[in-house]
C-alpha cells in the first residue's frame, strides 16, 4: 500500500469527498484511465490551490464532489483547473491507474502544455508511461534537449542540469554544434545510442581549442592543436590519448609531439601564469628512456616551458613520476 492510503496522497481527499456524495470512492477505483487521472489532477488542483474552483457557467453548479461523482473527465478538469490546455487528456492516459506520487506533478504536467512548449509536449507524448521521474528531468533539461530520446536516458534532474552543461561546454569548441545540429542528433539516436557517445562524436570535432603552449613549432617539437592530430597521434602511440580529449579542449592538458619519437604533456600553472613539461609518454606508455627524457627537457628550456620539478620535489619526485607516469595513461 502506498503512502497515504491505497490511492496515495489523494486517499485523504477523495475520503472526505466521498462522505459528501457517497459512492465517490468507488466510482473513482472502477473509471477507465482518462476519467480516473482526471479526478487525481483536478484533486491536485484544489490541493496546490491553482485551480480556478466554480468556474462554471452553469446558473446552479455542481459541487466538486459532484462533478467528480458524475461528471466526463473534460468536466472533471475544467472544474479543476478552468482552462484545460490542448492535449493534457491524451497525457493523462499515459499516466497508467495510480496517480502520480505527487500532486505538483500534475501541476507540472499542466504548466506544460498551457506554455505552449511544443518539445516538451512531443516528448512526453513519444516517451510512453509518464512519471514524475520523466517530467523532473523534462523540466530540469534545457528546452532545447527536450526530445524522448534524452527522457528515456536520463535518470534525474540533477542529470538533466549536468546534460545542459555538458552541451554548452560541446557548443563552446566546436562551431558547428548548433542548437539545430545537437538537436538533429538527438532525434536521430538509435536504440543503442547513449548520449555520452553522442557527445563524444561532437567533442571529436571540436576546432575551438585553447591556445597551444607551444606557440611555433619546429622539426624537433610540434603542437598538436587540432583534434585531428591528437586522434592521429592517440592511435600512434596507441595510449589512451584519445580519452583526454575533453581536458585539453578544457585547456587542462596540451600535447606536443618530439622529433616522432614521444609525446610531451603540459600542464598550466596556477592561474593560468604560463605551462609546464609535465611528462613524456611513448608508445603503449612503456617507461621512457632517461635520454629521450633529458632531450625533452633541453628542448623545453630553450623555448622557456619550465619543467614541473623546477617548482620543487627533488629529482626523486621527478623519476618516480617518470616511472608511475604510465598509469595515467594506460
Amino acid at each position: 500500500m502506498r503512502e497515504g492510503g491505497l490511492l496515495g496522497w489523494a486517499t485523504a481527499a477523495l475520503v472526505k469527498l466521498d462522505d459528501e456524495v457517497p459512492g465517490l470512492i468507488a466510482r473513482t477505483l472502477t473509471a477507465a484511465p482518462l476519467r480516473r487521472q482526471a479526478i487525481f489532477a483536478a484533486l491536485a488542483a484544489r490541493e496546490e490551490k491553482a485551480g480556478l474552483l466554480g468556474a462554471s457557467d452553469d446558473l446552479l453548479p455542481r459541487s466538486f464532489a459532484e462533478v467528480v461523482r458524475h461528471g466526463r473527465a473534460k468536466d472533471i478538469l475544467r472544474h479543476g483547473f478552468g482552462e484545460v490546455p490542448n492535449g493534457l487528456a491524451g497525457l493523462l492516459t499515459q499516466i497508467g491507474e495510480r496517480p502520480l506520487p505527487r500532486a505538483k506533478d500534475y501541476l507540472a504536467l499542466h504548466d506544460v502544455l498551457a506554455s505552449d512548449d511544443v518539445r516538451g509536449t512531443e516528448a512526453l507524448r513519444a516517451s510512453g508511461r509518464i512519471t514524475c521521474r520523466k517530467l523532473e528531468v523534462l523540466l530540469a533539461l534545457d528546452p532545447r534537449w527536450r526530445h524522448a530520446h534524452t527522457l528515456d536516458r536520463i535518470d534525474s534532474g540533477a542529470e538533466a542540469m549536468t546534460f545542459n552543461r555538458a552541451v554548452a561546454f560541446i557548443q563552446s569548441v566546436n562551431s558547428k554544434a548548433s542548437d539545430e545540429v545537437v538537436a538533429e542528433a538527438i532525434a536521430r539516436m538509435g536504440p543503442t545510442s547513449s548520449l555520452p557517445r553522442l557527445l563524444d562524436r561532437l567533442l571529436r570535432r571540436a576546432d575551438r581549442l585553447p591556445p597551444h603552449p607551444v606557440f611555433k613549432g619546429d622539426n624537433e617539437l610540434r603542437p598538436l592543436a587540432s583534434m585531428r592530430d591528437l586522434l592521429e597521434a592517440g592511435r600512434k602511440y596507441r595510449n589512451c590519448l584519445a580519452h583526454r580529449i575533453a581536458d585539453i579542449a578544457a585547456g587542462k592538458i596540451a600535447i606536443a609531439e618530439f622529433r616522432g619519437e614521444c609525446l610531451v604533456e603540459f600542464r598550466p600553472m596556477t592561474l593560468r601564469t604560463g605551462w609546464l613539461l609535465r611528462e613524456v609518454h611513448i608508445e603503449r606508455n612503456r617507461p621512457v628512456p632517461l635520454a629521450l627524457f633529458s632531450e625533452v627537457e633541453s628542448k623545453c628550456d630553450q623555448i622557456g616551458i619550465p619543467r614541473i620539478d623546477d617548482a620543487g620535489g627533488g629529482d626523486g619526485w621527478k623519476n618516480y613520476r617518470r616511472f608511475t607516469g604510465e598509469l595515467e595513461w594506460g
